[in-house]
């Protein structure tokens, strides 16, 4: 965000120690005097001055609040993302009421502060709205469909422009589905790794079944990708609507290497589902011996 401080042509003295302030917290200013035959001057030379400036302050006390470029700055600043705030070094002037909800600064302090302050938004805001733009001439919307639709292609660069943009890394789909479980059922482990980078909660369960990213990379595989969800700190134990874990599925597709990677993080082959089955009495059920013994190597899991 680039500044403009104004002042009549009699209080520009006050403009270079504002300058410095706001360079000191690295905001880059431009600052301005303005003497009674401003109103002569072209306005596009104004305009071409205050060119690239998001915000104004004006140093502001009776005398130049009553100048025609003070009410004239004001109704610029309307314009403007960063707005208006004003200066003040006399402390008994008081703005007219229609400033009133204008930011009003006594000391440099204060304002170095609030300035500091605010350069940290006005830079998540530009990064923001950078993102944005290179969405949209990527020809991506910014929009919860288009997310979706780049986590189930697997467009991680896009993914991460949009939370660039400001959107939750924990957004579900129309469907109900997070778009970390949406990138693991199409197995696009970067753009998982985005989310995750991004802020997105691991064991968020989608709507429609109830699964975590890490029941869906069991049921998606390869097991590189288990592997990857419980480095993350992926809960094991987590069941889904129908009450199967992570180690139920596994065994359901004869996984043994994604049932070992769980086993080694602590999950619980004895975890009943709504049948009453477990990991354990589904490998029994179904003559499946390896698993069994696979069983076998890992002490039971004692309550906590």
């Amino acid at each position: 965000m680039k500044l403009a401080v104004l002042a009549s042509r009699e209080d520009r003295s006050s403009i270079i120690p504002l300058l410095e302030a706001f360079r000191a917290i690295g905001l880059e200013a431009v600052g301005l005097s303005i003497g009674p035959g401003w109103i002569g001057l072209d306005r596009d030379s104004i305009v071409s001055f205050l060119g690239g400036v998001g915000h104004l302050l004006l140093v502001a006390n009776e005398r130049s609040a009553a100048d025609s470029w003070f009410t004239y700055a004001v109704g610029y600043s309307s314009g403007l993302s960063g707005g208006i705030s004003l200066f003040r070094e006399d402390p008994s002037w008081e703005p007219p009421a229609y400033l009133g909800a204008v930011p009003l600064f006594e000391n440099l302090e204060e304002l170095t502060a609030h300035y500091a302050l605010r350069k940290t938004e006005w830079e998540l805001e530009e990064r923001r709205e950078s993102a944005r733009k290179r969405l949209l001439e990527a020809g991506i919307s910014c929009t919860i469909d288009s997310l979706a639709n780049c986590c189930s292609e697997g467009d991680a660069a896009a993914v991460r422009l949009f939370l660039q943009a400001g959107f939750d890394p924990d957004a579900r789909d129309r469907h109900g589905v997070p778009m970390l479980c949406l990138a693991v059922r199409k197995s696009h482990l970067a753009v998982a790794e985005a989310l995750l980078d991004g802020g997105a909660t691991i064991d968020l369960k989608s709507d429609d079944r109830g699964y975590t990213a890490l029941l869906d990379a069991v049921k998606a595989g390869p097991p590189e990708h288990v592997a990857f969800f419980l480095e993350r700190g992926a809960n094991p134990n987590v069941e889904s609507k129908d009450g199967q874990s992570a180690l139920v599925i596994a065994v359901g597709k004869k996984d043994l290497p994604s049932a070992r990677l769980l086993l080694e993080n602590r999950a619980d082959p004895d975890l009943a589902d709504k049948l009453g089955m477990s990991a354990r009495s589904y490998a029994k059920l179904f003559k499946m011996p390896e698993f069994a013994a696979l069983f076998e190597e890992f002490p039971p899991i004692e309550p906590e």
